[in-house]
């Protein structure tokens, strides 16, 4: 195993009365690992000369305090951190709070104070390596912009931010030949065409090939796109596309929420499950009705129009009864909740998907959860949570 080093040191502190301490450090790690780096950095312009892409963790010992913001920037490499603290020169405190900034930033981080405790931390992580590489090394990319209605988004993830510009030109580019040939199994399969028109229909097929071909362009795993700022541009919402893109495996959120896009990606990584990303529509002593426009085609549906403008294609999608999981993650935090999938809703006064999901106390879950978008996975409560807190996620399982 390789594990990268690298010692804080403020800038007006004196390198020279650290080497003993940090020659020792060093003999003593590379005793029982491999290990990378090893220099000292006090600022941001310091850890350019670092490079940490082959190292498989990565220890961090802040010497004094006044490191934080030099030690911060190797969250750029995604990988696990153990952080050294020693009792002298204000280094746990800086410890702490990079810890906190690493966890932010969803990268799985420890604190340790003895030799002991820090080689029982870079083998932990060893352990499990290939849980954290399957969460660590996802590409997401965010087209367009977040909806501004989304005023509880924080995402500080990296992730690809492509212009609604190429995704015009990917679409422009395709023609409606292409379109139809891209949906016409999927018209041939539905229950029922409601409002949608041929020309709707063709319009989603060129949204789904401009997606795809934006997806392997920039090599991405999942993605959210800011669909509303498409109805005044083509007259249409990519509702469908995303179902279908769903269905096949990519991850793909609506309004631009990159933090339902995170729980989608997880949930079809770790479990090879689609995600139903929706409004609470509305919610009792034991239910909540989930309701949106979009949704995998994994079960029987009728093509609608997109609900709150009228246009475009959107889709009622009866998805299977059965044991099911709320998810909603913000940030570092995740609510999970125990759910059953009992029935499928059909007002006219809301988003075209709605099913009906039994809950116990669902007015204690509405009061702790942590905004509107939920995702509906079938996977098993308990081991969704598990795994969200292995990944880092402070979790609050209902």
């Amino acid at each position: 195993m390789k594990v990268g080093v690298v010692f804080g040191i403020s800038e007006i502190a004196n390198p020279k009365a650290f080497e003993k301490k940090v020659s020792e450090f060093l003999m003593r790690l590379a005793n029982e690992f491999e290990i990378e780096g090893g220099v000292f950095v006090s600022s941001k312009s310091d850890t350019r000369e670092v490079d940490f892409k082959d190292v498989d963790i990565i220890v961090l010992y802040p010497l004094t305090g006044g490191t934080e913001n030099a030690l911060k920037e190797f969250a750029y490499y995604r990988k696990p951190i153990v952080l050294f603290g020693d009792s002298f020169n204000n280094s746990i405190a800086a410890a702490i709070e990079l810890r906190e900034y690493f966890r932010d930033n969803l990268i799985p981080t420890a604190l340790v104070k003895s030799f002991d405790e820090l080689k029982a931390a870079i083998l932990g992580y060893d352990d499990m390596k290939e849980l954290f590489n399957k969460f660590l090394n996802i590409r997401l990319g965010l087209i367009g912009r977040t909806s501004t209605w989304l005023i509880n988004e924080k995402f500080n993830l990296p992730y690809v931010h492509i212009s609604l510009k190429k995704f015009y030109e990917y679409y422009d580019a395709t023609t409606e030949a292409e379109g139809w040939k891209a949906v016409e199994g999927i018209v041939t399969k539905a229950r029922d065409i409601k409002e949608p028109q041929r020309e709707d229909l063709v319009k989603t097929g060129r949204m789904y090939i401009g997606l795809k071909k934006i997806i392997q362009y920039y090599k991405l795993d999942g993605f959210a796109i800011g669909c509303f700022e498409m109805l005044n541009k083509l007259n249409a919402t990519p509702c469908l596309a995303l179902a279908m893109l769903n269905a096949e495996g990519i991850p793909a959120a609506c309004e631009g929420e990159l933090n339902s896009l995170l729980g989608m990606l997880i949930v079809r990584r770790f479990f090879d499950k689609p995600a139903f990303m929706g409004n609470i529509a509305d919610y009792g002593g034991n239910h909540i009705i989930l309701a949106h426009c979009t949704a995998p085609l994994i079960a029987n549906y009728i093509l609608r129009s997109h609900f709150e403008s009228g246009k475009g294609v959107g889709i009622a999608v009866s998805l299977p009864k059965g044991r099911a999981s709320l998810l909603k993650i913000r940030g570092r935090k995740a609510v999970v909740a125990g759910v059953e999938v009992v029935g499928q809703e059909r007002s006219e006064y809301r988003c075209r998907t709605q099913m009906k999901l039994k809950i116990e106390e669902a007015g204690d879950f509405i009061d702790g959860t942590l905004g509107n978008h939920h995702l509906l996975v079938y996977v098993d409560s308990e081991e969704l949570a598990d795994l969200l807190s292995e990944l880092g996620f402070e979790v609050m399982l209902y």
